[in-house]
C-alpha cells in the first residue's frame, strides 16, 4: 500500500517514533480545567490571618517570586472544554469547536466529553484514543505529548488521552479499597469519590516519574475547579480548591527540584478557559430545548447528547448515552415520528452558547408538499401548483447536489480504497504483542490503525446513504407524480438535517404548514408565505423574556446575540471596495437596529489575519440570495460593546470612532480589546464560526480521503449560535448555578498561564508579562522550550506568536 494513503495515521511512524531531542528543558505542565485568572489572583492576594502569607502560598513562591506570569492570557475562540484543550494542545486553528458536534448529514453524534464510552470500547480493542483524539488525528494535528517518545512521556487522564493505563485505575482501586470493613462502609454511605482516587494515584505516578531522568514530558490534569465553580459561587468553596491546586504545586516543585534534571526542568501551569462566577449571584437556565420543542419555536424535535434535566430519572444516570431525542407534543407535522425525522440538533452542554442545527427549510417544505401530495389532500390548480412548487425545490438544489454528490462519490470510492488496504495491512499484524513492544507504545500503535479501520467503515456506510438520498431527490421529476408512481414522501431522507441553512432561512424558516393548509397566491402559484409557518430565529430569540427578576444583578433577556456566517460572495455587493474580505463573514445580531458584521481578511503569503468590526442595521436577503443592509453610527447596543467599553486601550492620539472604523491585524485588535468586558471576542468569534475553504479535489487516493475528513468537519457547522447574557445560561442538563463558561466575557476568557524553572533554566524571575497572548501560543511555546519544533511542525509554521518573554 502507498505509504501516503494512510497520512493520518502514519504521522505516528514519525512524530511518535523514537526521536533525537534537540537541547532543550524537560518539561512539566499542570492543567486546569476551568480556573479563571481573576478569582486566582484574587486567592494570591488574599491573605491567610494566621500566618500572613498568601492564600496560594506556593503559587505565590513559584510562579509569582521565582517565575514568569503571562498576565494577558486568553482562551482564543469559544470557552468551551473541548475546543480550547484543542488550541492549547496542538497549536493550531480550532477544528473542534464545541463540546458536542453533529454531523448534519448522517446525525452522528461527536460526543467529546463522555469518558464512559470510551474505556469500555478501550477494553473491546475498539478505541485507544479518546474521541476528540481521533478527530484530531484524522487531519494529522498531533498533540504537544505526540513531539515526545513515547518512552520519554507520562500523560494523566484528560479530555484529550491517548489510551488507558488500566495498571493507574488499578493500583487507584487497590489503595481505596485496602480500607477496613467499617471505613469502606462509613465511605460508601457518603459516596466513593472514584474521581479523587484517580487523582490521588495519578499524581503519585507524575512524582515518582518526576525523578526519572528518562522522562522528558509530563503533565497532570485536574476538573476540580471547574467541578467546584459549576455547582457553587461561594468563594471560599472555590478558594478551597484552589489551596488544594496550590498544594499540588508545591509537591511538583519539591519534585522537580530534587530530580537530576532540576536545572532543566520546566514547569508550567495552564488553564483551557475562564468561569463566570460572581459572589452572591446564582447563574440563571434558560431552556433553549423548550423553546425549540414549543410550537412558538418551531415543534421541533431535537436530538441532544445527554438526557435532559427534565428526564433524570433512572434513564438520566446511563453514562453511555451520546444520543437522545427530546420529541414535541406541538410538532406542527411530525408528531409521533421524532425516531425518523428529528428536526434539531442542540448543544445541550453549551453553558453561555449554544450551536443549533435545524432541519433545511427547502427540506421541511418538501416533505410537506410530498405528503399532501402522497395522500391525495390536494385537487385541480392546487395540486399542479404543489408539484410545481416541489419540482421547483429541487431545481433550485440540483446544480449543488449535483456537484456535491460527484465530489462524494470519488471521496467515497478512495476511502474504500484505503480501507481495504487498510484492513490487509493489519491483517498482516501480530495478534500478540512482547513485552518490551508495548513498552514502546507499538500495540497501541496497531490497535489505532483497528480504530481508524472501524470509523471508516462506518463513515462510509453513513455516507453512502446520503450519496443514496442525494441520488433519489434529484431523481425526482415531473413524471415521478402520476398516478402509481411510488410513495413520494419516501424520498425524503430519515435523520437528515440536509444542507446548512443560509441566513435567509435562519430568519425566514419553514417550520410547518400552516392551521389553514396550503392555498395559491393570485397567479395560480403556491403562496410561500401565506401556507406556512415562518420563523425569524433570531429575531425570535432575541424578544425572549422572562416573567420575573429574583436577582438584581440577571437581567430579564436570557440571549445577548446570536451569530451566523456569510458566505463573502453573498455580501460582496453590499460592501465597499476597501472592505471587501477574502474570508466569510460574521453576522453578530441583538436587535434589528443593533447589528454588527465582523471582516476578516488573511494574507496568503504570512498567514497574518486583519479584520473590521462594522456596526450594521436592518440586514437582509434578496430572492438570490444577496445581502442587503443599512449603515448604522457606533452606539452602546451594538454587539461586543467595544465602543462604550472604558478599559479599550487605543494607540496614543487615536480618535474612537475613526479607529474602531478602519480595518486592523489581529495583533493590533488584541492589544487594544483584551481588557474589555468582551475581551478577545472580536477575534474569538472569527476563530469559532469561519471554516477554512476545501482544498480542490486531487486524484490520488491519499489527497481524496483527507478532502474528505475535512470535509466531515464542514459538516458539523452550526445554522446559528445563540450567546448569553451576563450570568444567564442553557444547560439544560443542569442549570450551573455556581457559574458557566463559553461566552466571551472577560471572566470567561481570562485564563492562567505561569512558568518556573530552576536555575540553569533560563525562566525569568518575578516577571509579569503584560503583552496578550492566547490559545495558539501555548504548544509553539512548549515546544520552543523542550528545543523542538521551534518555527512549526509538518503542518507548517506555528500560526501564534511564541512567548518571547520565556524563551532563552
Amino acid at each position: 500500500m502507498h505509504s501516503r494513503r494512510l497520512w493520518p495515521l502514519l504521522f505516528f511512524l514519525t512524530v511518535l517514533s523514537p526521536l533525537s531531542l534537540a537541547a532543550g528543558l524537560r518539561v512539566v505542565i499542570l492543567k486546569l480545567d476551568g480556573v479563571p485568572a481573576d478569582v486566582l489572583n484574587e486567592a494570591l492576594v488574599a491573605r491567610d490571618p494566621a500566618t500572613g502569607r498568601s492564600r496560594l502560598p506556593w503559587i505565590e513562591h513559584v510562579f509569582v517570586e521565582n517565575g514568569t506570569r503571562i498576565d494577558r492570557f486568553f482562551v482564543r475562540g469559544i470557552s468551551l472544554s473541548a475546543p480550547s484543550w484543542s488550541l492549547l494542545d496542538t497549536g493550531r486553528h480550532l477544528a473542534i469547536r464545541g463540546n458536542v458536534e453533529y454531523d448534519r448529514h448522517t446525525l452522528r453524534v461527536y460526543d467529546y466529553l463522555n469518558f464512559f464510552p470510551f474505556y469500555v470500547n478501550y477494553a473491546r480493542s475498539h478505541r485507544v484514543d479518546m474521541p476528540e483524539v481521533e478527530v484530531l488525528d484524522s487531519l494529522g494535528l498531533p498533540l504537544i505529548s505526540d513531539h515526545f517518545p513515547y518512552t520519554e512521556r507520562f500523560q494523566s487522564f484528560q479530555l484529550l488521552q491517548r489510551g488507558v493505563r488500566w495498571k493507574s485505575l488499578q493500583h487507584a482501586a487497590q489503595k481505596r479499597f485496602s480500607k477496613s470493613p467499617k471505613q469502606l462502609f462509613d465511605e460508601w454511605e457518603t459516596g466513593f469519590e472514584v474521581g479523587s482516587m484517580v487523582n490521588q494515584q495519578t499524581e503519585r505516578e507524575l512524582l515518582r516519574h518526576a525523578a526519572d531522568p528518562s522522562f522528558r514530558y509530563l503533565d497532570y490534569f485536574t476538573g476540580d475547579f471547574d467541578h467546584v465553580a459549576h455547582l457553587t459561587p461561594d468563594r471560599e468553596s472555590q478558594w478551597r480548591v484552589l489551596e488544594e491546586i496550590d498544594a499540588l504545586v508545591g509537591r511538583v516543585w519539591t519534585a522537580i527540584e530534587n530530580s537530576a534534571l532540576a536545572n532543566q526542568t520546566v514547569l508550567a501551569m495552564v488553564s483551557d478557559h475562564g468561569m463566570n462566577t460572581a459572589p452572591g449571584v446564582y447563574s440563571q437556565g434558560f431552556s433553549l430545548l423548550d423553546f425549540l420543542n414549543s410550537r412558538a419555536g418551531g415543534g421541533h424535535h431535537i436530538i441532544t447528547n445527554r438526557h435532559p434535566l427534565s428526564q433524570y430519572k433512572l434513564r438520566g444516570l446511563d453514562p453511555f448515552v451520546s444520543e437522545v431525542t427530546t420529541a414535541s407534543g406541538e410538532s406542527l407535522y411530525l408528531k409521533g415520528q421524532s425516531g425518523d425525522f428529528p428536526t434539531a440538533a442542540l448543544d445541550l452542554d453549551g453553558n453561555e452558547r449554544a450551536s443549533v442545527w435545524l432541519r433545511n427549510s427547502d427540506m421541511n417544505e418538501l416533505q410537506i408538499l410530498l405528503r399532501v401530495l402522497d395522500r391525495g389532500e390536494v385537487k385541480g390548480p392546487l395540486r399542479t401548483a404543489v408539484v410545481k412548487a416541489s419540482l421547483g425545490i429541487v431545481e433550485r438544489h440540483r446544480a449543488d447536489w449535483e456537484s456535491k454528490l460527484q465530489d462524494l462519490q470519488l471521496e467515497l470510492a478512495a476511502l474504500h480504497r484505503c480501507a481495504a488496504a487498510l484492513e490487509a495491512e493489519i491483517a498482516g499484524k501480530p495478534w500478540k504483542w512482547t513485552a518490551a513492544q508495548k513498552a514502546t507504545g507499538l500495540d497501541k500503535d496497531a490497535r489505532r490503525l483497528d480504530a481508524r479501520l472501524f470509523s471508516w467503515r462506518n463513515t462510509e456506510r453513513r455516507y453512502g446513504a446520503y450519496a443514496q438520498a442525494l441520488t433519489n431527490l434529484l431523481s425526482l421529476e415531473e413524471k415521478s407524480f402520476e398516478p402509481g408512481a411510488g410513495k413520494l414522501e419516501t424520498l425524503i431522507p430519515k435523520r437528515f438535517l440536509g444542507d446548512p441553512n443560509s441566513l435567509a432561512e435562519v430568519c425566514d424558516y419553514i417550520a410547518g404548514p400552516t392551521a389553514s393548509g396550503l392555498v395559491l397566491d393570485p397567479s395560480g402559484a403556491l403562496d410561500i408565505q401565506r401556507s406556512f409557518v415562518h420563523i425569524d430565529y433570531p429575531a425570535l430569540l432575541l424578544a425572549q423574556r422572562v416573567r420575573n427578576q429574583p436577582q438584581p444583578q440577571v437581567g430579564v433577556q436570557p440571549v445577548d446575540f446570536v451569530a451566523a456566517t456569510i458566505p463573502r460572495e453573498k455580501i460582496a455587493a453590499a460592501l465597499s471596495t476597501e472592505d471587501q474580505p477574502n474570508r466569510d463573514a460574521v453576522w453578530l445580531y441583538s436587535g434589528e437596529g443593533d447589528q454588527a458584521l465582523v471582516l476578516s481578511r488573511r494574507d496568503a503569503a504570512t498567514g497574518e489575519q486583519s479584520l473590521r468590526y462594522l456596526p450594521i442595521a436592518h440586514l437582509r436577503a434578496d430572492a438570490s440570495g444577496a445581502i442587503h443592509f443599512d449603515t448604522a453610527p457606533w452606539s452602546a447596543r451594538i454587539p461586543l460593546h467595544y465602543w462604550e467599553d472604558p478599559k479599550l486601550r487605543l494607540p496614543e492620539g487615536a480618535d474612537r470612532a475613526q479607529w474602531l472604523a478602519q480595518w486592523h491585524p489581529e495583533r493590533d485588535w488584541f492589544r487594544a480589546i483584551a481588557d474589555t468586558r468582551y475581551s478577545n471576542g472580536l477575534i474569538g468569534i472569527v476563530e469559532e464560526m469561519i471554516r477554512n475553504p476545501l482544498p480542490p479535489l486531487a486524484s490520488s487516493d491519499d489527497e481524496l480521503v483527507r478532502r474528505f475528513e475535512l470535509q466531515l468537519r464542514a459538516a458539523t457547522a452550526p445554522d446559528f449560535e445563540v450567546f448569553a447574557s451576563n450570568h444567564w445560561n442553557f444547560n439544560v442538563r443542569g442549570f450551573n448555578p455556581g457559574g458557566n463558561h463559553g461566552s466571551f466575557f472577560h471572566i470567561s476568557t481570562h485564563s492562567v498561564l505561569m512558568f518556573a524553572g530552576p536555575n540553569g533554566t533560563g525562566i525569568p524571575r518575578g516577571l509579569t508579562v503584560e503583552e496578550p497572548y492566547d490559545s495558539l501560543s501555548f504548544a509553539p511555546t512548549i515546544l520552543a522550550l523542550a528545543g523542538l519544533d521551534r518555527n512549526g511542525d509538518q503542518n507548517g509554521p506555528w500560526p501564534g506568536p511564541l512567548i518571547k518573554e520565556v524563551l532563552p
